[in-house]
Order: C-alpha cells, then structure tokens, then sequence
C-alpha cells in the first residue's frame, strides 16, 4: 500500500514539471488537445512506446481503466454543469454538489491507485507511472476545459 501510495504522490510531482513545460500553460494545454485529436488510445500508444509483449498487457489495464474512468468523467462533466447554475441552487444542493465533487476526486485517485497496481505487476514500475503521468495530463485538460465555462461561486 505504501508503495502505491508512494507511486502516485510521485506521479503528482512528475506531472507537474510536464505542464510546465512551456511558459504560457494556455499553449501547453492547446498542445495537448492538438495531440489528443488522433484520439486518445492513438496519444497513449505514441507516448507508451510499448514492446508488443508489453501492449498484450497494458491494452486490457488500459481498457478496464478508461470504462471505469468514463463515469467518472460523466459525473463531473454533471458537476460542471451544475456548478454552472449554481445561482438557482439552495443550500443542501449547494452541499451535495461540494460533496458529489470531492467523490469524484475520491474515485478518480482510487482508480488510478488501482490501476497502477495493476500495471506496475505486468510493466516496468516506470512505464506503469507514465501512463498515470498521460492520465493525469488528460484528467487537467479536462478539468482546463471545464473551468473555462464554469463561473467563479460568489
């Protein structure tokens, strides 16, 4: 457990320096949409840079973790949208939105906890922490792309 957890506070601090790679964060997040147009298995594939008797393991990981991951995206893609109408919302609304956002948090790490789990028994621990590096970037731009709709809360 220690070791996971250490695993994914190193992922954290790796992903940072990746987006701050360039000095205007809005390009770097331009530049990753642009690389995500492919699609994103096409992204992960050219980043993994996997050896075919990897790919026969991680392509599964992969899959079981982007189902599990589009709920996840799902429900805050709801949150957002809530959020965006938070003027109209009362008080325990307001509460279950806070709390629903924390959850989905809550999940995502779990997910990511497991999957690197997961990963890191059929991989090279370092290709196991750069495909959380590639989730985690993908995670941001998604949550880039929110904020920029979602209203500041008065």
């Amino acid at each position: 457990m220690f070791r996971t957890l250490s695993a994914l506070a190193l992922a954290v601090l790796l992903a940072a320096p990746v987006l701050a790679q360039t000095a205007d964060p809005a390009a770097h997040m331009a530049g990753l949409q642009a690389q995500l147009a492919p699609g994103k298995q096409v992204f992960t594939a050219r980043q993994m840079a996997l050896t075919p008797a990897e790919e026969a393991d991680f392509w599964p990981v992969y899959d079981a973790h982007q189902s599990e991951l589009a709920g996840l995206v799902q429900r805050r893609r709801e949150a957002a949208a809530a959020y965006a109408r938070l003027s109209t919302l009362d008080e325990d609304e307001i509460a279950d939105l806070a709390e629903e956002l924390a959850e989905i948090d809550l999940d995502e790490a779990r997910l990511n906890e497991e999957t690197y789990s997961r990963l890191s028994r059929l991989l090279p621990a370092a290709k196991a922490l750069k495909y959380l590096q590639l989730e985690r970037q993908v995670s941001t731009l998604l949550r880039y792309e929110l904020a920029a709709t979602a209203p500041l809360s008065n």
